[in-house]
């Protein structure tokens, strides 16, 4: 995969993430959380690092990496 294609996906892994947390907080607004289980809370924070940590690993220029060869 190209370097272009890396950092679009990493971009739209990034979008995902941010999606994720706002869909959650909306969730949040409308529904009593006191009735959410906790993996309800669980579950969204570590899809969302994950998917931040992919999409920061995807998008991370290789100018570090370029100037050591």
């Amino acid at each position: 995969m190209n370097r272009k294609k890396k950092e679009k996906l990493g971009d739209l892994a990034l979008d995902i993430a941010k999606y994720i947390i706002t869909a959650v907080l909306i969730a949040t607004w409308f529904n009593r959380t006191e009735q959410w289980q906790w993996y309800d809370f669980i579950i969204p924070i570590i899809v969302v690092i994950s998917i931040v940590w992919i999409g920061l690993y995807l998008t991370d220029n290789n100018d570090k990496r370029k100037k050591g060869q």
